[in-house]
């Protein structure tokens, strides 16, 4: 087996405890030995000089949506150089495997699959970092009885249990909702309770998008607890946010609530990627009735009538008037004329077309394919706050993208850095260190993930703590971590920021059992 010896490295082992000076070995994809520095042999081993560079566990992103991206860009490129050796797919009830992929090039071969199926496409792809995928709640709707405004009959439930059942027992890591989207918005809560149950006795969790993150949003809170308690007790709130500046101020009532819930013994955390711009499709600013209508009938519908057009830009104009259109920024787009607006708003978008914001975001809505923007809907007080609990980790929200790929949100490669920059504000950086790692490994029972430890896979992060930063913005988000030496995958070098240096794709699909 391959032996690795990291000397004179300050270790940030995962547990959230002061750092040391040490020397750690690594055998094959395991860790071998930790000892004081200078304490351990040389022989036979690769060795790679700290010179008092902190080493720690490699960082798990527990919010991504690279259920495909990770085949797809498998070198893993706006993860990895930022020290994700981990990544958890499936979130906000997206399990791309049982609605996309059928669509997809390269992976199912235009077929149907299972989570053995798409468990197995991901290993073949050989990626970069690891993967545990959740099974999404929208993704068997889609698969059971499409987009119908409806709740599912009791065979409809059944099916949608027996798929459930089946991606559990061959090792999704949990469950996942979106009740914020089409058409997990349909479901009324019993629902989603009862696919929920499947999850007692697992340990594994309940992710979700809640059903609101502004106004409705503590009632939103409340339900996820009552879903989750239906199951397996273990809660994952989804980029935990107050959305929407009158609902700033519910803060406090929001973090006194899950801290409620902790004390009195509910296994409830949550994520957050560390910018105030969320990021989704642009079609979820439409208002009503207009927001029940499927990605793919609005668009057609929009490309098609003018008519239809003009009833959708007056819908908003007289419905949207508290839209901050000033705030929400164009990301991605499949037109290659549009894509010189990248990283501006709405605003500045319809004045260099000379037409209201509202006719530019239909405009954009009317030519692409499900463009994508970012919506500046929160407040860096909150998220500062929000990112001081103990109980938060990363999740980027994001997919895995590729160093030239300029069309996303700066989350994508700038996430791990600025959670760290902005919680070690408020926390010390091993504490930081924790809840990036050892938590989160506990959370999704990722065993053997999370800490350096004897025994533990080699997933690794040499790294300069005074220069990990990001410099990735709206209108050029694929900018490298800055500090970043190395990131060792399962033992081997998975990331080097020197384009010479020869790397391995040594990740792995993690099947929680």
């Amino acid at each position: 087996m391959k032996e690795v010896l990291f000397t004179g490295v300050r270790l940030y082992d995962g547990t959230g405890r002061t750092p040391f000076m040490a020397d750690v070995a690594v055998r094959g994809d395991k860790v071998a030995a930790v000892a004081e520095s200078g304490t351990l042999k040389k022989t036979g081993a690769e060795v790679v000089e700290g010179r008092g560079l902190a080493l720690t566990p490699g960082f798990i992103d527990v919010h991504t949506h690279s259920d495909f991206a990770v085949a797809r860009v498998p070198s893993g490129d706006s993860k990895i150089s930022q020290g994700v050796t981990t990544g958890i797919t499936g979130n906000c009830g997206f399990s791309s495997y049982l609605t996309e992929a059928k669509n997809d090039t390269g992976l199912f071969a235009g077929t149907w699959c299972d989570f053995d199926a798409y468990a197995d496409a991901v290993e073949k792809a050989r990626p970069a970092g690891n993967s545990a995928h959740l099974c999404g709640h929208n993704g068997l709707r889609v698969r059971v009885l499409g987009y119908e405004d409806r709740p599912a009959t009791k065979e409809e439930l059944r099916q949608m249990k027996e798929l459930l059942a089946e991606a559990l027992e061959h090792g999704a890591a949990g469950f996942s909702s979106g009740l914020y989207y089409l058409p997990g918005k349909f479901a009324p809560t019993e629902e989603v309770k009862e696919l929920a149950s499947l999850l007692k006795g697992t340990g594994k969790p309940y992710a979700t998008h809640m059903r609101n993150e502004s106004d409705r949003l503590l009632e939103a809170v409340d339900e996820a607890m009552e879903i989750a308690n239906a199951g397996s007790g273990n809660l994952e709130i989804s980029h935990l946010k107050t959305s929407g500046a009158k609902n700033w101020s519910k803060i406090d009532a929001l973090l006194e609530k899950i801290e409620k819930a902790r004390a009195a013994g509910m296994n409830v955390h949550a994520d957050r990627y560390p910018y105030i711009h969320s990021s989704t499709t642009l079609r979820m600013v439409v208002p009503p009735p207009f927001d029940v209508v499927d990605t793919a009938t609005l668009n057609a519908k929009l490309r098609d009538s003018a008519e239809y057009r003009a009833e959708l830009i007056a819908a908003m104009k007289e419905k949207g008037v508290d839209r901050p259109f000033d705030r929400d920024l164009l990301v991605w787009t499949s037109v290659p004329e549009h894509r010189r607006f990248f990283g501006k708003s709405m605003v500045e978008i319809g004045a260099e077309l000379g037409i209201s914001p509202e006719e530019a975001t239909v405009l954009l809505l009317s030519q692409g394919v499900t463009p994508r923007a970012a919506f500046g809907t929160m407040c860096e007080e909150n998220l500062e706050r929000i990112l001081a609990k103990d109980w938060v980790m990363p999740g980027s929200d994001g997919n895995i993208r590729s160093f030239d790929d300029n069309g996303t949100h700066p989350r994508a490669f700038g996430t791990c850095p600025r959670f760290f920059r902005i919680a070690s504000k408020s926390v010390p950086a091993a504490e930081v260190i924790r809840r990036m790692t050892s938590l989160p490994a506990a959370k999704f029972n990722l065993e053997g993930r999370g800490l350096v430890a004897p025994g533990c896979f080699a997933d690794l992060v040499l790294l300069d703590l005074e220069r990990f930063d990001s410099a990735a913005d709206y209108a050029r988000p694929n900018v490298r971590a800055e500090g970043v030496h190395a990131v060792y995958v399962n033992g081997e070098l998975a990331y080097s920021p020197d384009p010479e240096v020869k790397t391995a794709r040594p990740g792995r699909m993690l099947r929680i059992k």
